[in-house]
């Protein structure tokens, strides 16, 4: 290859994965003097987003003049599972449009639903 070519190929490199550089020195904190009086408490409520929160985008599959919105589909295998009484852990979706069909994967089993 080129040295032209090489130097255009480490540019993108570059621009894709920068250079990580060390961490900004921490300020001083300078500490009061222990003083008479007890300092009272200050409780801290912490703030998390619950584990199975939904995803923060719609995904929708378009084939043949059809859509489907992933979310419902997901809903549905999920009904089906509890119906059926599997265990919906590690559950694997598969659509197939050309089949107008959502198979399923699941610690409990496998199956399929049709696309509305």
């Amino acid at each position: 290859m080129s040295k032209r070519t090489d130097k255009k190929r480490q540019k993108r490199f570059n621009e894709v994965h920068p250079t990580t550089t060390a961490p900004a020195a921490q300020p001083v904190v300078e500490t009061a003097a222990p003083t008479a009086e007890p300092v009272p408490e200050v409780s801290v409520t912490e703030t998390t987003a619950p584990v199975n929160a939904a995803p923060a985008y719609d995904l929708f599959i378009q084939y043949q003049n059809g859509e489907y919105d992933a979310a419902v589909l997901a809903e549905k295998i999920l009904d089906k599972c509890k119906a059926e009484g599997m265990d919906s852990s590690d559950l694997k979706i598969y659509v197939k449009p050309e089949d107008k069909k959502a198979y399923y994967a699941c610690a409990g089993g496998t199956g399929a639903i049709e696309l509305a």
